[in-house]
């Protein structure tokens, strides 16, 4: 089977640069800009007795003229639910955002980047997948309303952390292949869905600073409730991160209603011992993010099916306990968005 969409996208957005969490000025940059890509979708299926084997790989084409990949996967299984999975793909969501047109933050998220000196908003998804060179398999069984997986993603995890650093540490080059295991257990009822997860890497030492110390020893939980029904769509995430001197804890709450969305998300982080001198030293503390988004959806635009318009806005701030110039560092931005199915 072949197929694909097309999304670009018109963005006009706040920015900045360098750390967040400083006692000098925060330099902010209003932009504009496009972006987007063109995704083909080329998949296929053989079937015996019951059992299956299927595959999918997505190539990427970037408006900036590069090329990248989403999906890549070969999957097997039989008619009885089971279905194991390797190579590149996004495990269970347990964090859900709902229409997110688009959703940007006073930091980063945890299916992206850690960087020192800005704020963290974890979602459960340092584990999900798509992450550089690290391999992914993944073990599902569906049974009736229940669904449980038991996703793995194993090598180079020294990629989450961005700069080399942590909490002003240096970053050892010398690191070990991390193996994170990733436990979801899903109950739908009808309408509803409850799922739970956790995500933790079993390897010691995987990635250890200039102190010696494993801040690869990361521990995650998420939880999600979710409720479907006619024109109306429902989220509830909660999502604790307990890592080396740091605890995050993140709240979201999204609708979607006929075309219109609506979210918040809410970040509560903790952190202790920062190096001091470092250019983070004035993110230890608690500090709290909160991001508000919104979107619409223009469907079948032209009367033409599969081309669809949305229009998506956010605002993010950060308030730190013991930082008092931070409402330089409000983030906010629109985006108008084409997407043709195809």
């Amino acid at each position: 089977m072949f197929g694909g969409d097309v999304e670009l996208d018109i963005n006009s957005y706040n920015t900045q640069s360098g750390p967040i969490f400083t006692e000098d000025n925060i330099e902010t940059n209003d932009e504009y800009n496009q972006s987007g890509r063109i995704l083909l979708d080329v998949s296929g299926e053989r079937t015996h007795r019951g059992n299956f084997a299927r595959f999918k790989v997505q190539p990427l084409m970037q408006t900036d003229g590069t090329f990248g990949l989403d999906d890549s996967w070969f999957a097997f299984g039989n008619d009885t639910g089971l279905e194991a999975k390797v190579g590149r793909f996004e495990a269970f969501d347990l964090f859900p955002l709902g229409q997110d047109v688009f959703v940007e933050y006073n930091g980063d998220t945890s299916d992206s980047l850690y960087s020192d000196g800005q704020g963290y908003i974890y979602q459960a998804k340092e584990g999900r997948g798509r992450s550089g060179d690290a391999g992914q398999v993944l073990v599902s069984k569906a049974s009736g309303d229940l669904y449980a997986e038991v996703s793995t993603l194993f090598g180079d995890r020294t990629d989450l952390f961005q700069g080399g650093t942590y909490h002003g540490f240096t970053i050892q080059e010398d690191s070990k292949n991390a193996f994170i295991i990733r436990p979801v257990l899903a109950w739908t009822p009808g309408s509803w869905t409850l799922a739970a997860g956790a995500e933790t890497n079993l390897v010691d030492d995987a990635i250890v600073d200039e102190r010696g110390q494993d801040i690869s020893e990361r521990d995650g939980y998420g939880t999600r409730l979710s409720y479907s029904e006619g024109a109306w769509s429902l989220n509830a995430n909660l999502a604790y991160m307990d890592a080396h001197d740091e605890e995050n804890l993140t709240l979201g709450l999204n609708m979607l209603w006929h075309n219109f969305g609506l979210g918040y998300i809410h970040a509560r982080n903790e952190i202790q011992n920062v190096k001091v001198g470092s250019s983070v030293e004035f993110a230890s503390g608690d500090y709290d993010v909160d991001t508000l988004y919104t979107s619409y959806r223009f469907p079948e635009v032209l009367g033409i099916e599969g081309f669809d318009i949305y229009l998506g806005a956010y605002y993010s701030q950060i308030d730190h306990e013991e930082i008092s110039n931070l409402d330089e560092a409000d983030r906010y931005g629109g985006r108008l968005r084409f997407k043709y199915l195809f």
